[in-house]
């Protein structure tokens, strides 16, 4: 289009140049270079018309392609993951556990994580999810891959998470959510009670009210699935109840609630979980049982907006085995507190726990802290380098809750250096 610009200036300059110079120029001449003028002008038509034409059929092109779509069924799903590469350190102070002296060695390791999955809104009602990662079969709170195996395979890989959530349109203002399988934290909770890297499985049933208010109070009820080995009463059922509420009032935001959970027959003879974590077992009748469990607990978070880039909170959990068992029976308490702040690219928390040996089924309590019959403390930094990364340093100090119950581990100092990449 430029060429064909400066065709036209051409010309036109040249037909100017000849009406300057035509009182020099024989009327034959200035005829012919008249007759040249018109052909150059009917080329430049042509080409011009030929730019026309490929303009249009370009902006044709841009338009189809425009309203092309992918097929139905994939523009319905939404894809998701994160890739998380750790550095680990731990050493370990020399601890009395049950009269001895134990001494353990240190620690040091790369790790990683790694999640994908998708999500797939099938009727406006209805959400299909499923997340596949990297971790332990037998151990519900590590998601983690320790690398130097002579670069084998990560074989270790399945899913964490596949469910149907139903939210339907009968219940006015959509108040009332079912989901079912293996379902991402329904519950609101903490890491006092559950690892983040747990996935429950079973039933769950919220109700929402005055949804989209600035106070949304709820209850939800849940069956979770624990262990199923045979028939319907050999089975571990565990029903939980929960009743709060989340809202925001000015620059303040909040949430709590109060539940219950019944874990039924765990703990029985032939049904310890595989890794206790914390929790004591011990043999009757010739076989290997621990405590029973009916936990109570109470969790609060608030956080006050000191400024559109930042906000400053606290939160705490506390919670007690009312049905505690057998040779440590008393300890059936647990709590944990923070305080955190926000700034702009900045977290920051510092963290504090104090989790008796029967206060929780250790099997889905925080790996990173130790799990349960374990108290200490922890400090927490993070920082958002763009927008679908992040670098976190993490530091612990834990000890033994009792260090003369069995199972204790040595106290220790834990650093993590993690870098956090989304999909």
């Amino acid at each position: 289009m430029r060429r064909l610009m400066t065709a036209l200036i051409l010309v036109l300059g040249l037909g100017l140049t000849t009406a300057g110079v035509a009182g020099a120029t024989s009327p034959a001449e200035l005829e012919a270079r008249i007759k040249a003028l018109e052909q150059s002008l009917k080329q430049l038509k042509g080409q011009l018309e030929q730019v026309r034409q490929q303009q249009q059929q370009d902006q044709a092109a841009v338009a189809a392609a425009s309203k092309a779509k992918l097929p139905a069924w994939a523009e319905r799903m939404t894809f998701f993951g994160d890739l998380r590469l750790r550095y680990e350190h731990t050493s370990y102070d020399d601890t009395i556990i049950n009269g001895k002296n134990t001494v353990k060695n240190g620690l040091d390791r790369f790790r990683l994580r790694l999640r994908f999955g998708v999500r797939s809104q099938i009727h406006e009602d209805v959400e299909l999810g499923m997340r596949m990662t990297a971790g332990s079969d037998s151990d519900p709170s590590s998601t983690n891959q320790t690398m130097g195996n002579y670069f084998g395979e990560i074989t270790t890989w399945g899913v964490d998470q596949a469910y149907l959530k139903w939210t339907p349109s009968l219940v006015p203002a959509k108040a009332a959510t079912f989901s079912f399988g293996k379902v991402p934290q329904p519950l609101l909770t903490s890491k006092v009670i559950w690892d983040t890297d747990v996935v429950p499985e079973g039933g769950f049933l919220t109700w929402t009210f005055n949804k989209g208010g600035q106070v949304q109070p709820f209850i939800t009820g849940a069956m979770l699935t624990v262990q199923q080995s045979g028939e319907f009463n050999d089975n571990i059922l565990a029903p939980v109840l929960q009743a709060g509420a989340r809202g925001k009032l000015g620059a303040w935001r909040f949430e709590g609630a109060a539940g219950y959970t019944d874990w039924n027959k765990l703990g029985d003879p032939g049904l310890v979980p595989p890794i206790p974590h914390g929790n004591p077992t011990w043999t009757s009748g010739g076989a290997t049982r621990m405590s029973s469990f009916k936990v109570w607990d109470v969790y609060a978070k608030a956080s006050f907006a000191f400024s559109p880039q930042g906000n400053v909170g606290l939160w705490g959990h506390y919670l007690r085995n009312t049905d505690a068992t057998g040779p440590y029976d008393g300890k059936d308490t647990g709590y944990g507190v923070a305080a955190f702040v926000n700034y702009g690219k900045w977290k920051f928390e510092v963290w504090y726990k104090n989790i008796e040996a029967n206060a929780t089924p250790g099997f889905i309590a925080d790996s990173d802290s130790t799990y349960v019959n374990r108290k200490g403390w922890s400090v927490d930094v993070q920082y958002k380098m763009w927008q679908y990364g992040r670098l976190q340093l993490t530091y612990y100090n834990t000890e033994p809750e009792d260090a003369s119950i069995s199972g204790a581990t040595n106290k220790s100092q834990t650093f993590f250096v993690n870098t956090i990449f989304q999909f």
